[in-house]
């Protein structure tokens, strides 16, 4: 550690603190048109996501995502957020009961003291990535934002299959907010910073909303704070998680929402339409709790309030929506993948089993574990619970977590269960704690709320402790990694890599467009370029699709017609997958999509394998080699005929 790297630690979370008050003050600007004034930060920073995601989606649109335009539109949030006073404190914080035991000082104290270090520790292993995901993050999710600046807009990718299935593009916008100002090792702080900081604001507003005491406050945060989301890779969970709090933050907040049901649930729309920018596997959550919060609302006060809370969070989701959407229509063949179809994926062109096809038995092994876990949380809420709004917004997230969690889980074939419904599953189980310390609180004399509300401490606890052991993700260990490469400023990779990187940069030819289909691109100059990733390659192609039936030359009559002319291939770091991917189609235990994909790329890794010895080397430092697929070994140009209109042999 040197003077130097301590800086840089506390600069990137200066920064991630000045972004999170710019989104702050796009929220506040939101809430003031429609007569709110002086929002709590909970409100505005829950609010402005969605608003800044909107606006991140009209750049998009006209390629207008540069460093100068980012730092404008967070400098413009700065002074939204200083204008309109936003505040910290909940309007209304509740004075606990007279009737109710006071805790001692100490115990506050000691209460206190353990959530600062807590959160102290958590956000500051937040700003380096104590690990990456090795077939997730250096194939590309490293890579989507710093196209997206070197490129301005999300540019397309149609040969990437986590280009079109993954998020339709709010999330790399948000880490270009940090990206503008730090270097790529802190991308993660999009997520992981910004959502610790929503968890924390999250965490004091919903405790005052539903009127919790002093230590039943603290107790709550440190649940909420202690609990880790589990994170695979860098597709965010942090955030969304911190928004799934906020939607019940916003339902539950009665007394702000009370004469403005139309902003209740547009805030509704925009905070599902936020989150299902970030990932897609999100958006059945969101929509699911908002109608049955329009369910409820119809029970109330009849079918014209429950009508209007859908439309309304419809239009809210719509806008946030529309602009991404729109440009991931013209790059990837689909609105929103896969509700709205499958674009350039993979089953569009039936060349392999769809993600859902494993067999019935697989789907119920991988989903029922996770579900009905999920469905007794709900019946116990449902028996035990408060039913007014507050209690009935608590009950919502939890029937959205079962139900999403079922279909997610049917859709994906029973593949990544936990992950893909982490967000919503870790919030609608900590606030079982508040059902419980609401029934505490309204019957104290009652015996056995305070015992259920120890024995659901308890059993979060376990939980949490599960989740930190967690071997797939190390979170635990995720803690002093981070720390260690925040404050040693390690690089994401070896200097010798960025070295051989830019020597393949150097050695491509400028004037037709290359396939990459290698460990970093993200080391690659986006805009010096045109370079297509092609992370799975064959999961994902333009039509006709990747003649993955066919043979080499097949494949090099598909690409040229398609104008990419070079193949840039990491022959030495996927010959490991090549050899493991046999024993992964054999292996029964594993889900469709995972056999579907190892079938693909092998097959594709087989063809390179076969233009390799046909075709004109560029370059190869023995790890990386450059072909250009228009001249064969011995220099002369082949007659190349136009690619197949169909795959079949």
């Amino acid at each position: 550690m040197t003077p130097a790297s301590l800086l840089h630690f506390f600069g990137a979370l200066l920064w991630c603190a000045l972004v999170f008050i710019s989104i702050a003050g796009y929220g506040a600007v939101l809430l003031r048109l429609f007569g709110v004034r002086r929002p709590s930060v909970a409100l505005a920073a829950t609010s402005g996501v969605g608003v800044v995601i909107f606006l991140g989606g009209c750049l998009n649109l006209i390629h207008a995502i540069t460093s100068p335009i980012v730092t404008i539109l967070i400098n413009l949030g700065l002074i939204a957020a200083g204008l309109l006073r936003i505040t910290i404190t909940e309007p209304g914080a509740p004075d606990e009961s007279a009737s109710l035991p006071r805790p001692s000082s100490r115990t506050i104290t000691l209460l206190l003291l353990l959530l600062a270090v807590l959160f102290l520790v958590r956000i500051g292993a937040s700003v380096r990535a104590g690990q990456y995901q090795a077939s997730d993050d250096y194939n590309f999710y490293l890579a989507a934002p710093a196209k997206m600046l070197q490129l301005h807009h999300y540019a397309a990718d149609p040969f990437s299959e986590r280009r079109i299935m993954t998020s339709i593009g709010g999330s790399y916008f948000l880490q270009t907010l940090v990206l503008t100002a730090l270097p790529l090792a802190h991308v993660q702080m999009a997520d992981r910073t910004l959502g610790l900081l929503l968890l924390a604001f999250m965490a004091y507003g919903i405790a005052n909303q539903f009127h919790l005491t002093r230590t039943q406050r603290l107790v709550f945060a440190l649940l909420v704070i202690f609990t880790p989301q589990l994170q695979f890779n860098l597709t965010f969970v942090l955030l969304p998680s911190a928004l799934f709090f906020g939607l019940v933050y916003l339902a539950a907040n009665r007394k702000l929402f009370a004469g403005h049901p139309i902003l209740l649930a547009l805030l509704l729309g925009i905070v599902t339409g936020a989150v299902a920018t970030t990932k897609s596997t999100y958006l059945p959550h969101g929509v699911i709790f908002v109608a049955c919060i329009a369910l409820f609302r119809w029970r109330r006060r009849g079918f014209s309030a429950g009508a209007q809370t859908l439309l309304f969070a419809a239009l809210g989701a719509l806008l946030v929506m529309a602009p991404w959407m729109i440009a991931h229509h013209a790059t990837s063949g689909t609105f929103f993948y896969p509700t709205l179809g499958p674009g350039y994926e993979y089953t569009a062109y039936g060349l392999y089993p769809a993600p859902s096809g494993a067999g019935v038995s697989v789907i119920v092994h991988k989903v029922i574990p996770f579900c009905i876990p999920l469905l007794f949380l709900f019946l116990i809420e449902w028996v035990f619970g408060d039913r007014d709004e507050q209690g009935e917004a608590i009950l919502a997230l939890s029937a959205a977590a079962f139900c999403a969690a079922l279909l997610v889980g049917i859709a994906t074939g029973g593949d990544s269960v936990r992950r893909y419904n982490y967000p919503c599953m870790l919030p609608a189980l900590v606030l079982l704690y508040v059902v419980f310390s609401r029934r505490a609180n309204s019957a104290p004399a009652a015996r056995r709320w305070p015992i259920l509300q120890a024995g659901t401490v308890i059993f979060v606890m376990l939980g949490a402790l599960t989740i930190w052991g967690n071997r797939l993700s190390n979170e635990l260990m995720q803690i002093p990694w981070g720390l260690k490469s925040a404050l040693l400023d390690t690089p994401i990779v070896p200097p010798s890599v960025q070295a051989e990187y830019t020597a393949v940069q150097g050695a491509i030819p400028a004037d037709a467009a290359a396939l990459a289909t290698v460990d970093n691109p993200f080391l690659f100059d986006f805009g010096t370029r045109s370079i297509s990733i092609a992370d799975y390659p064959g999961a994902a192609s333009l039509p006709p699709g990747w003649p993955s039936r066919q043979d080499g030359e097949a494949l090099a009559r598909y690409l040229l017609a398609n104008h990419l002319r070079y193949l840039i291939y990491d022959y030495a770091y996927f010959a490991a997958f090549d050899r493991e991917a046999p024993h992964v189609i054999a292996d029964a235990s594993r889900t469709q999509w995972i056999h579907s994909e190892a079938r693909i790329t092998l097959r594709s890794h087989q063809q390179y394998a076969e233009l390799a010895k046909t075709r004109l080397h560029l370059y190869d430092d023995g790890n990386i080699y450059i072909l250009d697929l228009a001249t064969p070994a011995n220099g002369s140009n082949p007659a190349l005929n136009p690619v197949n209109s169909s795959n079949n042999p």
